[in-house]
């Protein structure tokens, strides 16, 4: 008995097993870290071209709301879309660039990453179509109301 009462330490196996199972812990921990800083950057890129999208409609429509008139011209390297408001000789130019993939109003950037941009005239209603690089497209309709 006494024999067992003098020993300290701890063996090669137990430092063994210790090191094995901290080692799997970590690995599991950081599976759990990668996989949760990936899906919250697919997130937050998603939230912000939402959240751009959404400005860009509702910039546009509200230019569209004051307008009288709109004009496209479309070229290979540009689209442009005039908006005319013929009471207060406003004028809005949209420009959307398909090689950079930007939209500007009044030669200011508004957009970017934008795969696709169109300002459809349908005399009673306007459509307005973007796209984002995930493929996602988002679309409003302006009606006019004809009256006296």
């Amino acid at each position: 008995m006494s024999k067992f009462q003098n020993e300290r330490g701890v063996t090669l196996l137990e430092v063994l097993a210790v090191t094995v199972i901290a080692t799997i812990v970590s690995i599991v921990l950081m599976s759990i870290l990668t996989n949760s800083k990936t899906t919250s950057d697919k997130q937050m890129k998603s939230t912000i071209q939402l959240s751009d999208t959404t400005y860009i409609l509702k910039v546009v429509t509200k230019d569209t709301r004051k307008s009288t008139e709109i004009h496209k011209k479309a070229l290979d390297e540009y689209t442009e879309y005039t908006l005319i408001n013929n009471q207060n000789n406003k004028k809005y130019t949209y420009v959307y660039h398909q090689k950079d993939q930007t939209i500007t109003r009044n030669d200011e950037m508004i957009a970017a990453n934008v795969l696709d941009f169109n300002i459809e005239d349908k005399r009673s209603h306007v459509i307005i179509d973007i796209t984002t690089p995930d493929s996602k497209p988002f679309s409003s309709t302006i009606y006019f109301r004809g009256g006296s």
